[in-house]
């Protein structure tokens, strides 16, 4: 279909109107299909018909029901369209649902458009002129009011001309819909063909589709294959974002597929019952209140929800704020899409908006709602691309490149294109390896603060070692994987910010301790402990003979106690390991009883270190006292 032109024009309007009238005098298609329909004469569900401009050029219309109880298939129609065709019946002139339509497409963010008074051949030109005033004054101050007004008779044909000429005209000046981005298409209808499988019908939104395309079914995450494409009824090899799609699923049942699901590109999307949205609420609607329950209508879904204000208790008619939305039921939706939401009791549409961000999280905290409420700020005003990523990755902190892909809805490739700038300049952090892992300034800045705290502490406690293992490191840095605490230690390096050598990092100001110095007051301490024997020497004394520092004697007797050849007990006394298996052995070596006064001859030593020696040994379970006397347990 050579002449197929992706633009999609949706009817809208009060019931028995005559919008289903309308378009089959354009286009020679009765969009009633239902039996139902028929009987009643109101379309109930959605009507679609192929249109050929004057051009020659082939659109679709919508054809969308106009009884308020039927709103929600309104929404659904309405979701996809490009511009709409208000249908206002002469006789009857503006009625309710008139009012609730324009204000639904008003919310769902339509920007084109144009009016058509239907049903002139029953009325008389003062009847009509009064009709077009009514007409006039509906539109005042919305997106139709500077565009045409058009008389028509469906039943005569009188003015239909005059309509297709100007919807020729508005097709010819209205902005190309955007091809680029991850197929998206809402499903509106599903269906079984004997000998073909599952059918599902829809509005393309984003993207584009091709015969033997992957595709996801979700929320549910159904993967399947696109056996075959139609574009009004007519096999073609591709279809793209503005057109009405037909797909055969290959490996796909009726029970894996319904109205408000959702076959997009494969793994690009997210579901979630919480959506992040610019809400506003229309300027007759009463105040709304936090968490007051809502039917939302997103696309072709349909499910309840709460509204959560993130600045306030309540919003006034006519005010404009952003805020979450929970659901009852997981919701895809994407990026810019627009909603509505309807009372429960009575059933009337008093709010809409914009999706921000479909994979919400509720803020935890005060400072989390803080930075919530500020990327939505950026984001509700509309920025392109490449900042919209920076916003997202310096909201998250920290993100995956697949992660923050998939929340803007393009590839990897893409993302990375978009944020190559930002990290040459040193705004954000990549760390490569396998899945990049995405950091913010602010991020990045905390967590260097991080490190060079633990290395300081670190330094102090361990002076005579190059410095920390990426192991060690990892301790401190809250990244996913030891693959990522490496790269961003190669970042830190490659800052000045911190030094390397031999697979440790340390501050740049640290000098390591002079190791064979250090080994050398370790022997000499050793020797000195030693030559004491069980007359065991104290810290201070220990110091004194070594000659060295407060810091140092610490730095020694903790490097040996780490590698257990020394204990400190009461005293504080230092014992050698050495000293200690020696006293083992005097302790065997007593004959009799093992009392004080026995262990203070075989070891030619005084009360007031066997005393010491003999209640560490208890508490270290190598003797056990009982009464004056003590049991030797292990020899």
């Amino acid at each position: 279909m050579n002449n197929e032109y992706p633009f999609i024009i949706g009817t809208s309007g009060h019931i028995d109107h005559g919008k289903t009238a309308v378009v089959k005098r354009l286009t020679g298609v009765d969009c009633d299909r239902l039996e139902e329909e028929k009987k009643r004469g109101m379309t109930i569900e959605l009507g679609f018909a192929p249109f050929t401009l004057p051009s020659g050029r082939t659109i679709s219309i919508i054809d969308v029901p106009g009884h308020e109880k039927f709103i929600r298939q309104m929404v659904a129609g309405a979701a996809g369209i490009d511009a709409v065709m208000l249908v206002i019946a002469a006789d009857d002139g503006v009625m309710p649902q008139t009012r609730e339509h324009l204000a639904i497409l008003s919310l769902l963010g339509i920007k084109n458009g144009l009016t058509v008074i239907n049903k002139t051949d029953l009325v008389d030109e003062e009847m009509l002129e009064l009709a077009a005033e009514d007409v006039s004054s509906l539109i005042a101050g919305t997106f139709l009011e500077n565009n045409p007004i058009i008389p028509v008779s469906a039943a005569t044909g009188a003015g239909i001309d005059k309509l297709r000429a100007a919807l020729q005209k508005m097709t010819e000046t209205a902005s190309a819909r955007e091809k680029r981005g991850a197929f998206f298409q809402p499903v509106d209808r599903a269906f079984h063909i004997s000998g073909f499988g599952t059918v599902i019908t829809g509005t393309a939104i984003k993207g584009e589709i091709h015969d033997g395309d992957e595709v996801e079914i979700m929320p549910r995450g159904i993967y399947s294959k696109v056996r075959s494409v139609q574009v009004h009824g007519a096999q073609v090899t591709s279809a793209t974002a503005g057109q009405r799609v037909a797909m055969n699923l290959a490996n796909v049942t009726l029970n894996d597929v319904k109205r408000g699901d959702v076959v997009t590109a494969r793994d690009c999307f997210t579901s979630s019952k919480c959506l992040d949205v610019s809400l506003r609420l229309l300027a007759d609607a009463a105040p709304v209140k936090h968490w007051q329950r809502f039917h939302l209508h997103v696309g072709t879904t349909e499910t309840a929800a709460r509204l959560s204000l993130l600045d306030r208790e309540e919003i006034m008619p006519g005010e404009t704020t952003n805020a979450q939305l929970i659901t009852d039921d997981p919701v895809v939706a994407s990026l810019n899409s627009c909603f509505i939401l309807r009372t429960y009791s009575p059933l009337a549409t008093v709010a809409g908006g914009k999706i921000l961000f479909s994979a919400g999280e509720r803020p935890r905290s005060k400072n989390a709602k803080a930075a919530l409420i500020k990327y939505l700020s950026i984001l509700s005003e509309e920025p392109p691309l490449k900042e919209k990523i920076i916003a997202l990755i310096e909201y998250k902190g920290a993100i995956s490149a697949s992660a923050a892909a998939k929340m803007n809805e393009i590839t990897n490739t893409e993302l990375m294109r978009a944020i190559s700038p930002y990290e040459s300049r040193g705004e954000i952090a990549v760390l490569r390896a396998g899945d990049a892992m995405l950091l913010s300034k602010h991020k990045t800045e905390e967590l260097s603060d991080t490190l060079h705290t633990a290395l300081e502490t670190f330094h102090k406690e361990h002076p005579e070692r190059k410095g920390m293992t990426a192991e060690e490191c990892a301790k401190y840095l809250p990244l996913p994987d030891i693959k990522f605490v490496k790269e961003l230690i190669c970042v830190f390096q490659k800052r000045g910010e911190i030094a390397g050598e031999d697979d440790r990092v340390r501050l740049v100001s640290f000098v390591p301790l002079n190791e064979g110095a250090f080994a050398e007051n370790v022997k000499a301490l050793k020797k000195f402990a030693c030559e004491k024997g069980f007359s065991m020497p104290t810290i201070s004394e220990a110091q004194e003979a070594l000659g060295v520092s407060d810091d140092e004697i610490k730095r020694i007797i903790s490097s040996l106690r780490e590698k257990k050849e020394l204990a400190l007990i009461t005293g504080p006394f230092i014992l050698l390991a050495d000293v200690q298996q020696k006293f083992i052995g005097a302790l065997a070596s007593v004959s009799g009883d093992i009392t004080l006064a026995a262990v203070r001859d075989a070891t030619d030593s005084s009360r007031k270190y066997i005393l010491p020696l003999l209640e560490y040994f208890d508490g270290i379970g190598i003797t056990r006292r009982v009464g004056d006397k003590r049991i030797l347990i292990k020899k």
